[in-house]
């Protein structure tokens, strides 16, 4: 019995030692995007809706802005606010793969029901890639990785330049 004691806690601990994370689920890797969006002004009277959204391509004519080249919307972002974090993960109503992405933006409509018209939208801010202000910057996705710093500034008193079809 003092041997079958011994050789008890002997396998236990030789179990426990060696076994590490061996059975343990792989962890989960993200892909998407994370950052900031900050708001500098007064919120425009009458916004019903503000959201991220990203496209594939760039936006250079009023057809571009459809729903086969939108590939992210994120939640509404609540009006009047200053500061909205995001992980594209826990924000979407349309999740993001990998990939590479021409325009980054949020953007607001006032008129009461959902709408995929440009016309209906008002681009409020964009993101830049490295301070590069002429351009809107290009988001890329690898897989498998959460790429972080995509922080976007909305301006209410020097809105960016619009996309064709405002």
């Amino acid at each position: 019995m003092k041997y079958f004691k011994f050789i008890l806690v002997l396998i236990l601990l030789i179990l426990n030692l060696s076994c590490g994370e061996g059975i343990a689920p792989e962890p989960i890797v993200q892909t998407g995007f994370s950052g900031t969006i900050s708001f500098v002004g007064n919120w425009p009277q009458g916004i019903t809706r503000t959201h991220i959204v990203v496209f594939k391509d760039p936006l250079l004519s009023a057809g571009d802005f459809n729903a086969l080249n939108l590939k992210f919307v994120s939640v509404e972002i609540p009006y009047g606010s200053q500061v909205f974090y995001f992980n594209s993960a826990d924000t979407a109503v349309v999740k993001i793969s990998e990939g590479e992405f021409s325009y980054v933006a949020v953007a607001q409509q006032k008129i009461p029901n959902v709408s995929l018209l440009r016309k209906d939208w008002v681009v409020v801010g964009v993101y830049y890639a490295g301070g590069d202000t002429t351009k809107p910057g290009k988001l890329v996705i690898p897989q498998n990785t959460l790429v972080k710093n995509i922080n976007i500034i909305c301006d209410f008193n020097n809105p960016p330049p619009q996309p064709p079809g405002g």
